[in-house]
């Protein structure tokens, strides 16, 4: 029972949903059912406990029925009319959100009632209200054009002989909606296809495109079928021109943009930024590390207050790559208390490591590594691979050494790790630690024998396949030439 589909709906609720849903089934509008109160009220009191003990099925009858002898099918009655309470609940608390379907549905009612002169000033009401507020999404178009609808029906209902223009804006929302959500769907579409190796079809997709590009003059001043015009063009084009007008499109249309809006085309601009950097356009690096900090400014990355820490370890990363030093060492001390309380500690251990080890204070990054906890993979083997480049750069071969064989041993132990990963790590420590051997006997082998060595291991490289932290090695080797 404790498994059960409505316990499981309660498990997903907040404390302030859980007692605005014992509110709800206390009020007589939405429930008589005197079983389905005292479920709910018994529920509300365990919240969020909802083990086996609490939930059993003897323990909720005994709740439902006190002192009567077990019958599960009374028992399973209450539990089918407490799920569609709370189906409906949920219903009603989406439509309390401020999401503008509540005016067209009050204005159907005032329409059917044919209370025509409060229609009118409610009418007028929602439209003025739509216009004047800022935003100007594709679900903003959509509510416009429920209300125009709306307001045709009533033109329509009167059958009164004068101007009316709800029929035309009705067609001009529609236009705007059905085009911002074809674009925006379009955008996705591309995107999905190449990391899903799937294959849409969108026979009308180019209509839309054409559509948009025979009315541009009128149509770019609409934020969200500009945003993803330009967005398309990036996604299904690598010139890196549509990059920029996606981006000067986003820099005019934001604040027209809810954050949810918002969030996604920061994702589309840091794909593509990845993709680019990947290619070796390192320019882009400049370019995601600006993106991260507009998102900082505004907010967006956080989550109920929160910064994840893999975007708090990939800032710092950009940062650091673009030698940011006194903006990194801001960020990792300015967003610690903003990180999840469980992954704190060792996200800021981590990251204030990685930031020593740029500025050269070996010291401090083996005391810091030594403080955090490898529970998780991406931890343990980003902390491996930074000690392993901090024993080179202190010249501690031995220790490199028995780091290397101790990692051959951890990587035969994680099985389960993805190949991709497994080998990217593997040629790390291997091509290290020749590259190590190299430096420590340079002045014991010949030059002659040195050049062959390092020969040896710059064709290793060329021709393994994955390297993590490939960029650093290569740098290492080139000191390593430059020494002969």
């Amino acid at each position: 029972m404790y498994n059960n589909k409505l316990i499981r709906l309660l498990q997903s609720f907040e404390r302030k949903e859980m007692t605005r849903f014992r509110e709800f089934a206390f009020s007589p509008y939405f429930n008589k059912h005197e079983g389905v109160r005292r479920l709910v009220a018994y529920f509300s009191d365990i919240f969020p406990d909802f083990g086996e003990q609490n939930c059993h099925r003897e323990v909720a009858f005994q709740v439902l029925f006190p002192g009567q002898p077990h019958d599960q099918n009374r028992l399973a009655l209450v539990f089918t009319y407490t799920m569609r309470l709370a189906e409906q609940f949920l219903k009603v608390e989406q439509a309390g959100m401020g999401n503008g379907l509540s005016d067209t549905y009050l204005l159907q009612q005032l329409r059917t009632k044919k209370l025509f002169q409060l229609y009118e000033r409610v009418l007028d009401k929602t439209t003025r209200t739509g216009e004047e507020t800022g935003t100007r999404d594709s679900h903003w178009y959509y509510q416009q054009y429920l209300s125009a609808t709306e307001a045709d029906q009533y033109f329509n209902t009167v059958s009164e002989r004068r101007t009316d223009d709800s029929l035309q804006r009705k067609q001009y929302y529609l236009d705007r909606f059905y085009l911002a959500e074809k674009l925006r769907d379009a955008c996705e579409m591309q995107v999905r296809s190449r990391i899903l190796k799937v294959s849409y079809s969108d026979p009308l997709q180019e209509t839309a495109l054409a559509a948009v590009e025979a009315h541009w003059k009128e149509l770019e001043q609409e934020p969200a079928i500009a945003m993803y015009y330009w967005l398309y063009r990036m996604v299904s084009n690598p010139a890196p021109s549509f990059y920029f007008e996606s981006l000067r499109a986003l820099n005019t249309h934001q604040s027209a943009l809810p954050g949810v809006e918002q969030k996604a085309i920061y994702n589309y601009l840091q794909n593509y930024c990845i993709q680019k950097i990947n290619e070796g356009q390192a320019r882009f690096l400049a370019e995601i590390f600006e993106l991260y900090k507009a998102q900082l400014e505004r907010g967006l990355l956080l989550e109920n207050e929160l910064l994840s820490e893999w975007h708090y370890k990939n800032i710092v990363t950009t940062g650091i790559r673009l030698r940011e030093m006194d903006w990194v060492r801001g960020f990792i001390e300015g967003y610690r208390e903003k990180l999840p309380e469980e992954a704190r500690d060792n996200a800021y251990r981590f990251n204030l490591a990685s930031y020593f080890y740029a500025t050269q204070q070996y010291g401090e990054v083996l005391r810091l590594l030594t403080q955090v906890e490898y529970r998780d993979l991406r931890y343990s083997l980003g902390a491996k691979a930074l000690l392993l480049r901090t024993y080179y750069d202190l010249d501690e071969y031995e220790a490199l050494s028995s780091l290397a064989d101790s990692f051959k041993q951890y990587l035969h132990r994680n099985q389960l790790m993805a190949d991709v990963r497994r080998e990217g790590y593997h040629n790390l420590f291997k091509l290290t630690r020749r590259a190590a051997n190299l430096r420590a006997n340079i002045g014991y082998f010949t030059q002659e024998k040195s050049r062959k060595e390092l020969l040896k291991l710059q064709r290793s490289i060329e021709k393994a396949g994955a390297i993590f932290n490939k960029s650093w090695l290569l740098e290492k080797v080139e000191h390593l030439e430059a020494l002969l």
